[in-house]
């Protein structure tokens, strides 16, 4: 049977939220049951679930661990400094969003450190407090992530082949980079966060636009976003949440960030950077 992304794709037909549906997988992995999902935009969610926890993997990157929700957590995001997760002992901040479920985004490092840890812990600062949780896993925990990867690698479009069209990547004007000073260690759980070395870098394009990279969770996260300037002041959000403030220095950038845009206005700043 041809898998439902690449089905979809050669009948020609657009992927929307209607067909959202979910259809089998066939991993067989005692204790799981595995589903796959077409969503908006050409993307595929797989799934492998066991009881009432999810492990998700999809074909844009964009995986996630899911929990029954919380009642007494609002609707919405938590971000990174709001939500983390701790697998095998290491904590780590990760973007968190409560819909019908809570959502923790994770990268392939943390799926491949919960093959290993057989579960996870989780912690969401609300507006009514700090909330916990865990979630633990039985039999083959590795099989089930790597059947995961099958069903994204099968739902994969193929790459252009040598001679075919291919969009030019973004040209880079300029680029700086440097590490963060974090003016309060940042804690999880209790106990603080390894900052050595974590390095920020940001990428100059064309119309008003920067690549930025971040090592908050010892992987590089990086994202496209727009910039806007008001008196030698730039300002971005990658996310939306959050706020980079930048002058230029010496050739160089210096910058204040905050986890939440609101408060610009009421505290100092969560961290400071000078790139180079």
């Amino acid at each position: 049977m041809k898998r439902l992304f690449v089905a979809l794709v050669l009948a020609g037909m657009a992927i929307s939220p209607v067909l959202a549906q979910q259809e089998p997988w066939g991993g067989n992995v005692l204790g799981w049951k595995f589903t796959q999902t077409a969503e908006a935009n050409n993307v595929v969610n797989c799934r492998a679930t066991q009881g009432q926890n999810i492990v998700s993997r999809r074909n844009n990157g964009k995986h996630y661990l899911s929990v029954p929700a919380p009642t007494d957590l609002p609707q919405g995001w938590y971000r990174e400094g709001r939500a983390s997760i701790i697998i095998g002992g290491n904590a780590e901040p990760v973007d968190a969003e409560k819909g019908g479920r809570l959502a923790f985004y994770v990268d392939d490092g943390q799926l491949t450190a919960l093959s290993r840890a057989r579960g996870y812990q989780w912690r969401v600062a609300g507006p009514r407090g700090i909330l916990t949780g865990s979630a633990s896993f039985t039999g083959d925990v590795g099989k089930a992530v790597a059947e995961l990867h099958a069903c994204v690698k099968a739902n994969t479009v193929a790459a252009p082949q040598p001679g075919s069209a291919a969009p030019a990547p973004a040209r880079t004007i300029a680029k700086w980079s440097g590490p963060w000073v974090w003016i309060n260690p940042l804690t999880l759980f209790g106990k603080p966060v390894d900052t050595r070395g974590q390095r920020l870098s940001i990428e100059l394009l064309p119309n008003n636009r920067v690549n930025i990279c971040t090592d908050l969770r010892r992987n590089d996260t990086c994202k496209n976003a727009p910039f806007t300037e008001r008196s030698g002041v730039y300002q971005l959000s990658p996310n939306g949440s959050e706020l980079y403030e930048i002058r230029t220095a010496n050739g160089g950038l210096s910058g204040q960030f905050w986890f939440r845009k609101e408060s610009r206005t009421r505290t100092g700043p969560d961290g400071t950077f000078v790139l180079n």
